[in-house]
């Protein structure tokens, strides 16, 4: 299998993205990847809206969500925007259906730009998990 980074840039550019299990393979290991690096970063990130309802229905979001029982855990998740919800997480990038799929591959670009900038304005670029980062959000240009 091809880089993982690369599969999802390249659907990132395509017209239209293909849902395979090589899709979600790269997605799982991005949510992994992102879960280490938020966690290390801990930068509140409010991304790109992936809602299939309506567009803000649903948005990217990187914070301490309290995913699993037993407390929260830094990481990137799809989350409800509901007044009511305090951006309440639904689903890992991996675990969202087919449609939500292709609206998250075509925001990586973007998600990755603004991170990047959001982790600069924290004074945290310089981190490895800052460059990291960094080196994804170029990859995506």
């Amino acid at each position: 299998m091809k880089d993982f980074v690369e599969l999802l840039v390249s659907q990132s550019k395509a017209d239209r993205v293909s849902v395979t299990s090589a899709l979600d393979d790269a997605l799982k290991h991005l949510d992994n990847v992102m879960t280490g690096i938020a966690g290390d970063l801990q930068v509140e990130f409010f991304g790109p809206f992936v809602g299939v309802e309506t567009e803000l229905a649903h948005q990217l979001i990187v914070r301490a969500h309290s995913w699993e029982l037993g407390g929260k855990e830094w990481s990137l998740k799809v989350c409800t925007t509901a007044p009511q919800s305090d951006f309440r997480p639904e689903w890992p990038i991996q675990g969202s259906g087919r449609l939500r799929k292709q609206l998250i591959v075509k925001a990586l670009p973007a998600f990755f730009k603004d991170y990047v900038e959001a982790v600069a304005q924290a004074g945290r670029a310089d981190t490895p998990s800052g460059k990291r980062i960094a080196q994804l959000a170029e990859r995506f240009k």
